[in-house]
C-alpha cells in the first residue's frame, strides 16, 4: 500500500491547485466617467449621553456628486453639493452649504496629503466626528480575492503624549452581495484608537481620555466603478476632567461622554 501514498498526495495537490486557479480576483479602482452624476441619501442617527443625560439627533442629507474631470494620471476631480438637509426636524437651506471639490486617486486616496488641524476645546466633539466619521473607502494596490485585507495609515500629527497621532484603518473583502439588483463586493472597515488630549490655561486645565471605534462596510459596484452603499457605526467614549480657579478656590468637574452615530448612505441614482 505504500505506493498509493504519493499518488494520493499528488491528487490532493492537483485539487488544491485547481481551486486556487478558479478563485476570483479583482483589481478594484474608482473608474467613473467624466460627467457622471451620483445622487445620495444619507441618514445619521446620533445618541449622546453626558453624565447619564441622553439626547437623540436625526439628520438626513441629500447629496449630489459629479465627476468634473478625469486627469491623464487617472485622478478624479469630484464635486459635492448638499441639495437638501433636515437636521433635528428643521430644514436647512442648501445655500448654507458650500460646494466642495476634491481630487482623488483611482485608489481613493486624496491627491494631496491630508492636513488635520489640532482640535480646540470648543469644537472637540465636531473634531472627533470629522476625524473618524470622515473615513472613506481606500482600495488595495494589487488584485484581491474574498478574505484578503489591506490597510490605510492616516497621520494625525498630534504631539506626544496626545493621541491619536496615527490612525490605522483595516479593510477586508468579505464577499459578494446584492444591493437592489446590482451585484457588489462587500468590503468591511474597522478602526480603533485611543483618545488623549490636554489643554492648559492660565487659571484652568482640561484633560480628556477615552477611545473611538469605527466599524461598518462599503458595497463596491464593479460595473459602476464606485460605491453603491455604505453603513458605518461610530462609537466615541471619553472622560473630561477639568479644574478651574473661580477666584476663591480650584473647582474640579468630571463629565462622562458616550456618543454613538449610525450612518447609512444609499445611492439613489444611477440605479
Amino acid at each position: 500500500m505504500k505506493f498509493c501514498q504519493p499518488v494520493f498526495v499528488t491528487l490532493v495537490s492537483l485539487v488544491l491547485l485547481g481551486l486556487a486557479q478558479t478563485q476570483e480576483r479583482w483589481l478594484l479602482r474608482f473608474s467613473l466617467r467624466e460627467g457622471s452624476v451620483l445622487n445620495w441619501h444619507t441618514k445619521m442617527i446620533t445618541k449622546i449621553f453626558v453624565n447619564k443625560q441622553s439626547e437623540l439627533e436625526l439628520t438626513e442629507i441629500w447629496l449630489r456628486e459629479r465627476i468634473e474631470q478625469i486627469k491623464p494620471n487617472g485622478n478624479l476631480v469630484w464635486s459635492s453639493q448638499v441639495t437638501r438637509c433636515i437636521m433635528k426636524g428643521e430644514v436647512i437651506p442648501p445655500s448654507q452649504f458650500e460646494v466642495t471639490v476634491s481630487e482623488l486617486t483611482p485608489l481613493g486616496y486624496p491627491a494631496k496629503p491630508m492636513t488635520i488641524p489640532p482640535p480646540s476645546l470648543e469644537q472637540f466633539d465636531d473634531w472627533l466626528f470629522d476625524l473618524f466619521g470622515g473615513i472613506g473607502l481606500v482600495l488595495p494596490a494589487t488584485e484581491v480575492s474574498i478574505g484578503d485585507s489591506w490597510r490605510q495609515q492616516i497621520s494625525v500629527g498630534l504631539k506626544p503624549p496626545n493621541e491619536p497621532r496615527r490612525l490605522t484603518v483595516i479593510y477586508r473583502l468579505e464577499g459578494k452581495e446584492k444591493v437592489g439588483e446590482k451585484e457588489c463586493l462587500k468590503i468591511s472597515v474597522q478602526l480603533q484608537s485611543p483618545v488623549k488630549l490636554a489643554w492648559q490655561f492660565k487659571d484652568a486645565s482640561v484633560v480628556i481620555t477615552g477611545g473611538a471605534k469605527l466599524e461598518g462596510a462599503f458595497w463596491f459596484d464593479l460595473s459602476l466603478g464606485s460605491v453603491r452603499q455604505r453603513k458605518i457605526s461610530l462609537s466615541i467614549n471619553y472622560t473630561l476632567e477639568s479644574e478651574r480657579w473661580d477666584g476663591f478656590q480650584f473647582v474640579q468637574k468630571t463629565n462622562y461622554v458616550n456618543q454613538t452615530t449610525e450612518v447609512e448612505a444609499k445611492l439613489l441614482s444611477p440605479k
